[in-house]
């Protein structure tokens, strides 16, 4: 094991075991290094449990495409992402789920009035220019790091909300926007545009698998797996209390099981919801603090659901319905990426969520009121089901998603990171305008990059001090 922590315990110390904690952890794995996390397991939103030839996903679930920094990790541990062919812009409307071949058709397919669809359409083409726009802010730009091109993006219509953008809408039409904005976990008038167009151009990407993946076996196969590679890498049940600098060692001092534990690394890479981070890093710039404190979380409940019927059900061919008439935002069949060839194999599994302010009065309710809440909305979907919902998970994200207001500056933060001079780097999925899986892990490598260079300097500063000291005592030696 390569060590060039001086006297420190480790050379990193990674706070948080979600896909920031593990991209770091995973680039530093040839270093002498301890992962902290809060909870039993590593993942993170990253959350799913096996049913049979099924599995029941709680959290994140669309994965990104080939080259990223998250399914580089993928396919360096032996997990494959699985292409998901379903409609993944249904919307349920009028009682009826519609599901056109093309986003564009919209308009034209739901039962409208003549207000409506001029609305519809009008906002849709605004909605459409705007993708593009932000499409080619995602352009890299040559000798541009990652940071600042993230940085650039998350400029595009920053300056604007979301409600603003779009303008005054008709009632349905508004709840419909509304509805699909909250995937950001915030109401429209809390987001800023650039959050809002970057989902639907999640979405509308249009070409080749990107963001139409899911993982194989689910996504919490992904710290399922890690937590075998890390073994005793990783401390769990974890309460991190401070984390400060004191010389050339950062003492990280953490509770478990009732106890207070003091240990100390050259390097620590904070990958935990920014609020958190704010409270236990002690001697960062204020206007850097000022930044982690403003970064704004959207609590979410989700719920997974496995069913049992024998045979095809209306929603085989959709992936993704936006549900404005529910209680929940949005519903997924996690089943539809199995369904591509061969008989169609009993039961299903599938998964909806909340966001923005409906999700915060959900989440006053219990885990059992909001199942029965969102089952009775389920089955005013699809009556198909009742009788065939074998299993029900409740889960609640709190902190949830991650999203940027109007006139939200980061740049501090930025500024931060560019600098050659500290020992304590951050990471985690608000570091772009809206929290991802991608935006996770490449800012945790990125964050592990700066680490180990700090190491090296460290290693080759301590080897000229030996080298130094050696030749003085060959001279005395010497006369």
């Amino acid at each position: 094991m390569d060590t060039t922590n001086g006297n420190a315990d480790y050379d990193v110390i990674i706070i948080g075991g979600g896909p920031s904690g593990i991209s770091a952890s995973w680039e530093l794995r040839d270093k002498k290094i301890l992962v902290l996390e809060k909870t039993h397991r590593m993942g993170g939103r990253l959350y799913s449990f096996a049913r049979g030839d099924y599995w029941m996903n709680l959290g994140g679930h669309l994965f990104p495409a080939a080259g990223s920094h998250m399914r580089n990790i993928l396919h360096s541990i032996g997990l494959d992402v699985i292409r998901i062919p379903g409609n993944k812009f249904a919307i349920q409307w009028g009682g009826k789920v519609y599901a056109p071949k093309a986003v564009s058709a919209l308009p034209l397919t739901l039962p409208m009035s003549l207000g409506e669809r001029i609305a519809m359409a009008r906002v849709g083409l605004r909605i459409l220019k705007a993708v593009k726009g932000w499409q080619q802010e995602m352009e890299p730009v040559y000798g541009e790091s990652p940071q600042r091109r993230r940085a650039r993006v998350a400029r595009y219509l920053s300056h604007l909300s979301f409600r603003q953008f779009l303008g005054r809408l008709p009632k349905r039409v508004d709840a419909l926007f509304q509805s699909a904005s909250r995937r950001a976990a915030a109401e429209m008038e809390d987001q800023n545009a650039g959050v809002g167009v970057s989902l639907f151009g999640a979405v509308w990407a249009g070409k080749g698998d990107s963001m139409a993946l899911n993982l194989n076996g689910g996504s919490g196969r992904l710290g399922e797996v890690m937590m075998e590679l890390m073994g005793d890498r990783v401390q769990y049940h974890t309460t991190v209390k401070s984390v400060k600098k004191e010389g050339n060692r950062v003492n990280v001092t953490y509770e478990v099981n009732g106890e207070t534990h003091t240990v100390t690394a050259s390097q620590v890479i904070v990958a935990i919801p920014a609020n958190q981070a704010a409270q236990i890093v002690q001697d960062i710039p204020e206007d850097v603090r000022s930044v982690l404190k403003g970064v704004q979380y959207g609590p979410f409940p989700t719920m997974g659901v496995i069913t049992d019927e024998p045979g095809p059900m209306p929603y085989d061919d959709i992936y993704a319905i936006t549900t404005p008439e529910a209680s929940f935002d949005m519903f997924f069949n996690h089943a539809n990426p199995l369904r591509t060839s061969g008989p169609r194999k009993p039961g299903g599994s599938l998964m909806v969520y909340s966001g923005g302010e409906p999700a915060r009065q959900l989440l006053k309710h219990t885990d059992e009121e909001i199942r029965d809440i969102y089952l009775a909305d389920i089955y005013k979907m699809y009556p198909q089901l009742k009788g065939h919902i074998k299993e029900t998970i409740v889960q609640r994200w709190e902190p949830g998603n991650t999203y940027r207001p109007a006139g939200f500056n980061f740049d501090p933060m930025l500024s931060y990171c560019e600098r050659g001079d500290v020992d304590i780097h951050f990471a985690g999925d608000y570091f772009a305008e809206i929290g991802n899986m991608e935006i996770a892990t490449g800012s945790a490598h990125e964050a592990a990059k700066r680490a180990r260079a700090r190491l090296m300097s460290r290693d080759t500063a301590t080897g000229a001090r030996r080298d130094s000291a050696r030749r003085d005592l060959d001279k005395a030696a010497a006369a």
